[in-house]
């Protein structure tokens, strides 16, 4: 993918955020998509070698739109100025674990879990760390992911220990299951951003393949 174009694209979207340049401009947004749906193909094939449950996933069910939802944001801007997709099994909306990418003039970068997951699929998570508080706390623990992402991220964890769960692992205390690590698109080849992004992911399974053994965990 050619990332200083795509960087170009979205700094002229920033200062010109509107329907009508988009509009004169969306040749230019449509191979640039083109680009970043062939660039999420790649990158299902290359998880797919390490993580089977997404072989067969499609790039473009993956995908993020561009245009915001501006219905109840005090932004009206009507687009985003960045390219996202989040690679699951059933797609971007999916409720499984999901490899996540975003490039854009903000920030860029690369996470995965499951962020706030819903009350039901949170609940079934505090089950299965109060009946396995080791796993829970070797996964806060974890080598790989303390190294390469400094844990997992802190930014929804409650003060006290959630209602019902008086005490066990501190991994109770998250309402969010997730990891990430910014980067700067810019500073990588087109080759070079792929292998990053694929050594990323690769190293997200400890978190991935606990998610999946605690929601299909049956007491």
């Amino acid at each position: 993918m050619n990332l200083e174009r795509l960087t170009q694209f979205l700094i002229e979207l920033q200062f010109s955020n509107s329907k009508v340049w988009f509009d004169a401009h969306r040749p230019e947004y449509q191979v640039l998509k083109l680009e970043f749906i062939e660039l999420v193909t790649r990158l299902i094939a290359g998880i797919a070698t390490f993580d089977s449950s997404v072989k067969g996933v499609i790039a473009k069910d993956t995908l993020f739109r561009i245009n915001r939802d501006i219905r109840y944001s005090h932004n009206k801007s009507p687009y985003k100025t960045h390219f996202s997709a989040a690679i699951a099994a059933n797609g971007r909306h999916s409720s499984l674990p999901i490899y996540y990418l975003q490039l854009g003039i903000e920030e860029s970068f690369v996470a995965g879990g499951i962020y706030l997951p819903e009350p039901p699929q949170l609940l079934q998570l505090r089950h299965y760390m109060m009946q396995h508080p080791k796993k829970a706390e070797a996964l806060l623990k974890n080598k790989i992911l303390l190294e390469q992402f400094e844990g997992l991220d802190t930014e929804h964890i409650l003060t006290r220990f959630p209602k019902g769960f008086p005490e066990g692992s501190s991994l109770l205390k998250y309402k969010s299951f997730t990891v990430s690590q910014n980067f700067d698109a810019l500073a990588l080849t087109s080759s070079e951003l792929e292998e990053f992004l694929l050594s990323s992911y690769k190293k997200m399974l400890p978190l991935h393949k606990w998610l999946r053994e605690a929601l299909t965990f049956l007491e």
